[in-house]
């Protein structure tokens, strides 16, 4: 038992350190790389050049990758596509960032309900009420309660993304658990990217009101470039495949409500370093996002250890 508490504390210390990569890096990409690369074209260098290091990395291991790894990879790195493609187009409807984070956290809705699809798992009390306090703190966060604004064709948008961001998170962990990590995620690296490169080429040609959707641009400045691939690197190969392996004994439930704290680290770093200012919203919707987390993760910790460790235990 005692051990077995001790992984899971492990796997959250893990989720924990990406939440603050993840949180850090827009801030720092605004003011390292700003505009320099299409959003489309970013995605695909990041997630190509992560995806290859993987392959590297992982050169010894390659021989244990089955048919399992591509069946589940493949449709969970096309999740992770669309919901990018669905944020992408949002933008050309004129989305508002505030309501694109709230949306993004129906993701929290959406992995309950697919594990009760696929496992007849019901959640437990806390974990509903981490729930309800993720999708409160992501409202107070963005400010919607003061903006008034309605709900249009870039927010369903922005909802699709949450939902397929949601599927990713879900079908990662019920799948993957005895899936190498490295493998997994660099197999799903590759398929972002592949159908990141077809996004870019698309959206440079696919034209609303006369102008692309991402018009194609690209820096061919050396330092910026190898910036982008460090970035791509360390959040992609390295916390995805930290992610994945965390969800060995963090349920998914517990991971998409913990996730979106990153955009909590993004706001208190843009204020650290002047690109943001310290708002009542901040300080409020952080504190319902601490507590959230702290419920989930007591939630993980006062189930039966069999539930921590495998959900792959119970579809068998």
């Amino acid at each position: 038992m005692k051990s077995k508490n001790q992984s899971v504390v492990f796997a959250y210390l893990g989720i924990i350190a990406v939440i603050f990569i993840w949180g850090l890096i827009p801030s720092a990409k605004k003011a390292l790389i700003g505009d320099a690369f299409s959003a489309s074209v970013y995605t695909v260098i990041t997630t190509f050049s992560a995806a290859s290091v993987l392959l590297v990395l992982s050169a010894k291991s390659l021989k244990l990758m089955d048919r399992s790894y591509f069946k589940l990879a493949i449709p969970t790195g096309l999740c992770v596509g669309v919901a990018s493609l669905a944020q992408a187009l949002a933008y050309n409807f004129n989305a508002s960032p505030v309501n694109q984070a709230f949306l993004e956290n129906i993701s929290c809705i959406v992995v309950p309900v697919i594990l009760f699809i696929f496992l007849k798992k019901r959640p437990c009390i806390l974990t509903v009420i981490a729930a309800i306090l993720c999708l409160l703190s992501s409202f107070i966060l963005t400010g919607m309660f003061r903006t008034g604004a309605y709900f249009c064709t870039a927010d369903i948008l922005n909802a699709l993304a949450g939902v397929f961001y949601g599927l990713n998170i879900a079908l990662t962990g019920i799948y993957a658990k005895k899936h190498i990590a490295s493998l997994y995620v660099m197999i799903q690296l590759f398929v972002q990217s592949f159908f990141s490169l077809g996004m870019a080429i698309a959206f440079h040609f696919i034209k609303t009101e006369g102008a692309p959707i991402d018009a194609f641009r690209f820096t061919a400045d050396v330092w910026l470039i190898l910036a982008v691939i460090g970035i791509g690197i360390l959040t992609n190969a390295v916390c995805w495949t930290i992610r994945t392996s965390a969800m060995k004994y963090v349920s998914p439930t517990a991971v998409a409500i913990i996730m979106p704290f990153s955009s909590v680290i993004t706001s208190f770093f843009a204020v650290a370093i002047g690109q943001d200012t310290l708002s009542p919203s901040l300080v409020i919707g952080s504190v319902l996002g601490v507590i959230a987390c702290v419920a989930s993760g007591f939630g993980e910790l006062e189930k039966n250890p069999k539930e921590s460790v495998s959900c792959e235990d119970q579809r068998n």
